[in-house]
């Protein structure tokens, strides 16, 4: 499956991690000649790669305006329009002319990639566009409608400030006009967990482009206050708590500039940023051009928690191993002091250390001890007194016949309790070790 998926256009630009993880999520199907796969106007979530055989797609079937869009054969992909489509109608009947053999990747999943590798979405929609060009020209214009709607999705209009010779207006609100985010607009890749890194399409923002801390401070605390807009006043009390309100406002639009400037050295004044908007008084990110490691963790977080919920421990796992790849370590962790950081730094802690316990407890109940206890051992790493997760690595290494690996945890947590909180192992531990040196 990997191979294959390797050869397909669609997922040409993705990674071994990625198409790796494509090949765990999606399920082979097979299904005879003459059958359809789904009907025009049919709700559908499912997208789906030719492995062997041909499909074809067509247009009012069954009508007097029925027509062949095209015939697909192996390697091409159908269904994709469902994923973009609000209301996830299909907007055309597909049927088998030979036996075929499929792999159908569902929307959700298709989603948690995308969120790992937006380019992916690029990818189909330069798929749509050759395909208009090769259908005949009165379907043409309704299939352009269609590619127009998909690039909606991915550029939403985005209404910005016309910027003068200062950095915003004296009253702190900026003209409106809209701007779209065209090909020669690099995305923006954020990574807060671990070291701040800010990537312009693929190459990293250097420290030379920032020329002052203050410019990555502001944008650290627009992340951190939220996703849907942070007042400025909020922005302004974070920043400058202590100078007066018409200094700090005066600063405040100042930094907004050089901001914008450092993300997009380019940045045309007529059309104001891509990036960051200042709109009624709530300063945000573009979604469709930034991309936060923030924001995917919680997202698969989401969907994780709701699949173990639902009994489908298979997506919930995929979910949660993303999550931990994504924590590469404390959320701004180059900023202990900063007070406003701490709060979300300590809430994000909690959820990964959740997490990784979800996932080690999953990994049992399947029986991979193994992976279980790399989720206990990075639990520790990040919260090392959790006796709990002593005693359970000791239970597993015990039940495993690894005596002295289970002896060797107790010891660690012995001292790891005596450097954290300055006390013994609990009864409990205590007992786990005694029955562990009984052993023969």
């Amino acid at each position: 499956m990997i191979e294959l998926l390797r050869t397909v256009p669609l997922f040409a630009s993705l990674k071994k991690k990625e198409i790796n993880f494509l090949a765990e999520i999606a399920r082979e199907v097979e299904y005879p000649a003459n059958t359809v796969l789904f009907h025009e106007g049919d709700f559908g979530d499912s997208l789906y790669i030719i492995i062997d055989g041909q499909l074809e797609a067509v247009k009012a079937l069954g009508s007097p305006e029925e027509h062949l869009l095209r015939v697909c054969p192996a390697g091409e992909y159908v269904g994709e329009m469902c994923f973009f489509n609000p209301s996830g109608v299909r907007s055309a009947t597909v049927r088998t002319l030979t036996l075929v053999k499929l792999l159908e990747l569902k929307r959700d999943d298709f989603e948690a990639l995308l969120l790992r590798r937006p380019s992916v979405a690029y990818a189909i929609a330069q798929g749509l566009t050759q395909r208009m060009l090769n259908s005949e020209s009165t379907f043409l214009r309704t299939l352009a409608e269609k590619d127009r709607q998909l690039s909606k999705v991915r550029e939403q209009d985005h209404i910005t400030e016309i910027e003068g010779h200062d950095p915003e207006p004296v009253d702190g609100q900026a003209d409106e006009q809209h701007r779209t985010s065209g090909p020669g607009i690099p995305r923006i890749q954020i990574k807060t967990f671990g070291n701040f890194q800010v990537f312009r399409g693929e190459a990293l923002i250097g420290e030379q482009e920032w020329k002052a801390k203050q410019r990555k401070l502001l944008l650290k605390a627009i992340i951190t206050r939220g996703a849907k807009g942070v007042p400025k006043d909020v922005l302004i009390e974070d920043l400058w708590p202590e100078i007066s309100p018409i200094s700090a406002d005066s600063n405040f639009k100042v930094l907004l500039h050089r901001l914008r400037k450092t993300l997009e050295p380019s940045m045309d004044k007529a059309l104001g940023s891509s990036y960051v908007v200042f709109k009624e008084n709530l300063v945000s990110l573009r979604k469709d051009l930034c991309q936060v490691d923030l924001d995917e963790f919680l997202i698969l977080r989401h969907r994780g928690e709701k699949a173990e919920d639902a009994g489908d421990t298979r997506r919930a796992m995929l979910c949660y191993r993303s999550c931990i790849e994504l924590y590469r370590g404390d959320f701004l962790s180059e900023d202990l002091y900063v007070p406003w950081a701490e709060p979300k730094r300590n809430e994000l802690r909690a959820i990964y250390i959740d997490l990784l316990y979800r996932a080690a407890e999953l990994y049992e109940r399947q029986g991979s001890s193994k992976k279980a206890i790399e989720c206990y051992k990075l639990i520790i790493k990040t919260d090392p007194a959790r006796e709990e997760v002593y005693q359970k690595l000791m239970l597993i290494y015990s039940n495993r016949g690894m005596r002295a690996e289970a002896l060797k945890v107790y010891e660690e947590c012995k001292s790891a309790l005596e450097d954290q909180v300055g006390a013994e192992p609990c009864r409990l531990t205590v007992s786990i070790h005694k029955k562990i040196m009984e052993t023969q």
